[in-house]
């Protein structure tokens, strides 16, 4: 029965469906046409006309646009409103030049190649390819000389954090999707607001969707009053703001020269367990230290200079003379995001590389499975070259649906050998990314459409440092916590097959 609903709902006798609605459609617009109100009728088939146009002459790949043509075709008029109000359109036209002043700013500090840069092309590292295609593909160029901590949990991350944000001389820079006001933000903000009256430059973006319900439109006038420089990214317009387009869902903290972070983590208490949501909250970040903050204190300062409009010093920033550490780390923080502000997926790009280098393991940790094509077939491939492939996903889902579509693809995982675990402890909110016990990936990207291609998204991945151990074995620790998927035990009954069979050709927008 399942098999059978399958094919009548597959895409082709969807699309077959909708094009059916679509000829019913112009047939009843004819009419309209003939009959009543044709001046009316000519301007709104030119408007879908012109909708359709619009989507398909749009830059992106095919697997972008068919679902909008296919709910435009399928829903003539709302499918227009649809796609005016929530398509993703890019940055606003107002941000063109700031950005364009931006991307010059990252030529003139990263365009070069930089000694670290030759000497990882000349040297046999055969892991080397993602942090070679970020340096000649982007703007984010590895470096060695640096020393990276990981922490694997909230209540380790947020007391190291906030004692280390007393330390800060010169400046604090924080972005971050969510700020909740709980135990964790109070004492963050104490920190920022004495530090401000000490003369250091305090720099806070949040984004504002991530933030709503949370905090008021005015709460940035509020830090602005205490010296914290404050902005809302995007700020959400209702009926003019594409609702999910575009969101900044990165977190990067930096004191100083002297260390940078990012992860998973955002600054609400259920990130520290301090409050309970979906069972144990399990996240992570990482402290970076040495020449490699320069990359995020560019990602910092291009999303913070969006939000003022107007350039902020950068040579005053990023001319800097960093300390090398002997651990010797070579590390490559990227950030990711949609055009024009960054032209290619630079997260899809590297963890495919990073998979495609797999020569053992490889083994991965999301709280969202719902990959795109390309990187769901590199996982696959992985798995029939005969590599130890591990996914953990969370035991316990924030989101219902979503981690329905993400069973969906079980079976196409576990068929190529993927082994599936499912956090059993709670909610498994850490993106990270190990291969072979040499090279990781820790950061804000999760397997998903949201964050491969409609976000801005950061992380860092890196290699000779003990971190990378400390990530493995933080993974096995959590397959000790977890239940391995066997293939009999996939349940979908033939209702939940059918939503997630609709909800997969529209994967790319959700």
């Amino acid at each position: 029965m399942l098999k059978i609903l399958k094919k009548i709902f597959s895409r082709m006798a969807l699309m077959l469906l909708l094009i059916l609605i679509q000829i019913a459609a112009v047939i009843a617009l004819i009419v309209f046409l003939i009959y009543w109100w044709w001046p009316f009728a000519i301007e709104f088939f030119l408007l879908h006309i012109i909708t359709f146009l619009l989507v398909i002459n749009k830059k992106g790949s095919a697997d972008m646009k068919l679902p909008w043509i296919i709910i435009i075709l399928g829903l003539p008029g709302v499918g227009m409103l649809f796609y005016a109000f929530f398509a993703n359109h890019g940055l606003k036209p107002k941000y063109t030049k700031i950005v364009k002043e931006v991307n010059k700013k990252g030529k003139e500090f990263f365009g070069e190649e930089s000694q670290d840069t030759i000497a990882l092309k000349n040297s046999d590292n055969q892991y080397k390819t993602p942090f070679e295609y970020l340096g000649h593909a982007m703007k984010y160029q590895a470096s060695y000389g640096n020393r990276v901590t990981f922490f694997r949990s909230g209540e380790e991350w947020f007391p190291y954090f906030i004692e280390q944000l007393k330390t800060a001389k010169e400046f604090i820079f924080m972005e971050f999707f969510i700020i909740d006001r709980g135990k964790e933000w109070t004492a963050i903000h104490e920190v920022l607001t004495q530090k401000a009256k000490e003369g250091v430059d305090v720099r806070l973006l949040y984004d504002d969707i991530g933030c709503a319900g949370l905090l008021h439109s005015v709460y940035p006038n509020q830090l602005k009053k205490e010296g914290i420089k404050c902005y809302r990214f995007n700020p959400f317009i209702p009926l003019l703001s594409g609702l999910f387009n575009n969101r900044d869902h990165r977190k990067i903290a930096i004191i100083d020269h002297e260390q940078a972070y990012t992860g998973g983590m955002n600054l609400a208490d259920e990130y520290a367990n301090d409050i309970v949501r979906f069972g144990y909250w399990k996240d992570a970040m990482i402290k970076i230290e040495g020449p490699a903050i320069n990359n995020l204190l560019y990602m910092f300062l291009s999303m913070y200079d969006l939000c003022q409009n107007r350039l902020s010093d950068y040579d005053k920033f990023l001319n800097y003379r960093y300390h090398r550490f002997e651990e010797n780390a070579l590390v490559a923080p990227f950030g990711d995001g949609p055009a024009p502000f960054i032209s290619q997926n630079a997260g899809e790009s590297t963890f495919i590389n990073m998979i495609e280098n797999a020569k053992e393991t490889l083994y991965i940790c999301t709280p969202y499975l719902i990959p795109t094509e390309n990187l769901k077939s590199a996982i696959i491939r992985a798995g029939y070259r005969g590599i130890d492939v591990r996914l953990l996903v969370p035991g316990i889902p924030d989101k219902a649906a979503v981690y329905k579509l993400a069973v969906s693809y079980f079976k196409e995982f576990i068929k190529a050998g993927v082994k599936i675990y499912t956090y059993n402890e709670g909610f498994n909110h850490q993106k990270s990314i190990v291969v072979d016990g040499k090279v990781a990936f820790v950061g804000t990207i999760n397997f998903d459409y949201r964050s491969l291609v409609h976000h801005f998204e950061c992380g860092a991945i890196f290699m000779n440092s003990p971190a990378v151990k400390a990530v493995h074995d933080d993974m096995m620790d959590c397959y000790d916590h977890s239940e391995l998927v066997l293939k009999e035990n996939i349940k979908m009954n033939a209702l939940s097959g059918l939503m997630c069979a609709i909800m997969n050709i529209f994967a790319q927008l959700l």
